[in-house]
């Protein structure tokens, strides 16, 4: 068993110190060293930029732009400098007008302009000559060809979420509808099986920019999500900027629904019955076909507490639905097999004609954004996650015997401040509590005794994984990012801490495995009670904890070199604090973990409009 190291105080100040530390460094250099810069939030937030021209195509300097979410009231105010360049950057989602003044020259006002996770608008401003009096307006979207991108993935809008159908409930299986993605989606509430860029299983699952993946296994998501959570899905595969990491393959990031200045509210009711569904391929054909009833049930509403300052959102979801019908629940054990296992002693109970799997799962999100003042906007958000899944086994071999109980319980805390200490200097602080904690438990259907195992007839007695926890997973993540905002670069720097405790519980159980029926028939008689073919049994302490703690460090710097030309340039380093190793292991390389010290992470990426106007062309 590993010692288990929790965290003091001090671990949590080190932590602390060094996101400090970094930031100061990372600030001093590129205050000093830059240009003028800006930056973006590519994981909760987007931006818009472009440049002010007249209508020769000569820059506008010094033309006041504003910037404003229609749908929430949030409002930001910038200039464009001596190139006629301006950014926005850290802007709450949704639709925006951007409305430009400037001397001698008619007003502009740019409307329907929606901004989606991460995404960077290109939105450029022309003016005609004339009296600010005079305004002009213009309706459309930034062009679908947009060289303010640079990676490789898509957003699905909140119309994409909503109507796309998904009849497992999980928003997990969206990440299959990204280009270079392929694998086979989870039926339940588990996780797809995901080969993105050649990797298989190597997904950065995110919510609101925060870890949502386990720490123990790469590609497996912490906690389960309802459609109720979702208002975006933002999917990377390639070409991401230095902000993102541990993963080579794909990104997602699951970004939660905001309230606006309107009241709006969904409710829906789905439901599936046997007449519904078929017959399973191997279920057999003397028994009636195995009922099916689901009911799926949401709610979700939000809008204003205090107009243009102060919105909420909250939904709800719950889902019952029986499983017996799946083709991997059906018992294939033969009849003859079944009765000679009666016989012998298994109650006949043992052999439904499928293992009677069913869930119970509820969601719940409640979310609220706060403009506390001019300087400094809010964001906090808490969801909860339950499953109860009875008889939770396959079928096949299994015996209703080896059934347990699925106890699945998650919750989150997460919470976001952007604060503007000036148009040029924004600063951006996140944190998230999250805790998993998945247990299997014995119920009136498990076996007692020892387990067994008849080779290819039949496996039955006590469950093997019952009173297993896995895991018990608590983390706590500090992420702050400063944008510094000065001319055609936009540079962004910032460090983050995941304090991750982890515990876990094996089964303990004793295994005879027999080469046939006779074998263990003859056994349980006394007739040769030596006729297995092997006996195993788990010895020592099931129960082990251990600390770790993943830093990460990055700076970018997103350059307009020109109007057509834009290159994002970054470095990143990433530390895993593994945990302590055991100086009583019976394995060497148990007893002392080395910490990769190398992990630093160059990117580059260069993206150019090769043509504009009608037909806008991007490379």
């Amino acid at each position: 068993m590993l010692e288990s190291r929790r965290f003091s105080l001090d671990n949590l100040s080190r932590g602390l110190r060094l996101i400090a530390f970094s930031a100061f460094l990372f600030a001093l250099l590129f205050t000093v060293t830059a240009p003028r810069t800006s930056g973006q939030s590519q994981a909760l937030n987007g931006q818009i930029e472009g440049t002010v021209t007249d209508t020769n195509g000569a820059v506008v300097p010094n033309a006041s732009i504003t910037v404003t979410n229609v749908e929430t009231g949030t409002e930001r105010q910038v200039a464009s400098d001596e190139s006629g360049v301006y950014r926005v950057p850290l802007l709450p989602l949704g639709t925006y007008r951007v409305t430009v003044e400037a001397g001698n020259f008619k007003k502009l006002v740019r409307e329907g302009i929606t901004l989606t996770t991460g995404q960077t608008a290109t939105v450029e401003l022309a003016l005609e000559p004339g009296q600010v009096s005079e305004v002009i307006t213009i309706s459309g979207d930034s062009p679908i060809a947009d060289p303010g991108k640079i990676d490789l993935g898509r957003v699905m809008n909140e119309t994409e979420v909503r109507n796309l159908p998904l009849v497992s409930r999980n928003p997990y299986n969206f990440s299959l509808l990204q280009a270079n993605v392929t694998g086979r989606p989870n039926s339940e509430f588990g996780v797809p099986r995901i080969n993105a860029n050649g990797y298989a299983r190597r997904t950065n699952y995110q919510l609101d920019g925060n870890n949502n993946t386990q720490a123990d296994r790469a590609g497996i998501r912490l906690m389960p999500i309802s459609e109720t959570f979702v208002s975006e899905v933002q999917l990377v595969t390639n070409g991401f900027s230095a902000e993102f990491g541990n993963t080579p393959g794909l990104i997602m990031n699951a970004v939660t629904p905001s309230g606006t200045n309107g009241l709006h509210g969904s409710a829906s009711y789905r439901f599936r019955r046997t007449a519904f569904s078929s017959r399973p391929f191997f279920f057999n054909p003397n028994l009636q076909k195995p009922g099916t009833k689901v009911d799926d049930f949401t709610a979700a509403v939000g809008g204003p507490i205090v107009r243009d300052r102060w919105h909420f959102y909250t939904g709800f979801e719950r889902v019952s639905r029986d499983l017996a019908g799946e083709p991997q629940r059906v018992i294939t054990i033969s009849q003859t097999n079944q009765q000679a296992l009666i016989s012998a002693g298994v109650p006949a109970e043992s052999f439904p004609g499928t293992i009677p799997a069913a869930q119970k799962v509820n969601f719940f999100i409640a979310r609220t954004d706060v403009q506390l003042n001019d300087a400094n906007r809010f964001v906090g958000r808490y969801n909860r996650f339950t499953n109860t899944s009875p008889n939770n086994i396959a079928g096949g071999a299994t015996t209703l015997q080896r059934s347990i109980d699925f106890v699945d319980v998650s919750d989150s805390v997460g919470v976001q401040l952007i604060s503007t200490f000036s148009p040029t200097l924004l600063n951006e602080f996140r944190y998230q509590y999250a805790r998993r904690n998945s247990q299997n438990l014995p119920n009136d259907n498990s076996g007692t005794g020892p387990s067994v195992v008849i080779s290819g007839v039949a496996n039955f007695g006590a469950p093997e994984d019952a009173n297993t926890l896995l895991p018990l997973e608590t983390s706590n993540q500090l992420i702050n990012n400063v944008t510094l905002t000065r001319g055609g670069h936009t540079v962004k720097f910032g460090a983050g801490a995941n304090f991750i405790h982890d515990e876990r519980r094996s089964g303990v159980f004793a295994r005879y495995t027999f080469p046939n029926v006779a074998a263990y028939t003859a056994a349980r008689n006394g007739a040769n009670p030596l006729g297995y073919s092997e006996f195993r049994e788990t010895l020592g302490d099931p129960e082990r904890s251990y600390d770790s703690v993943f830093y990460q460090f990055f700076v970018q710097d997103d350059w307009k070199a020109t109007r057509r030309l834009k290159i994002n340039y970054g470095l990143r380093y990433d530390v895993y604090d593994v945990p302590q190793g055991d100086d009583t292991a019976p394995l060497a390389f148990s007893r002392d973990f080395k910490v990769d010290k190398n992990n630093f992470a160059p990117r580059l990426g260069v993206v150019y409009a090769l043509r504009e106007g009608a037909r806008p062309t991007v490379v």
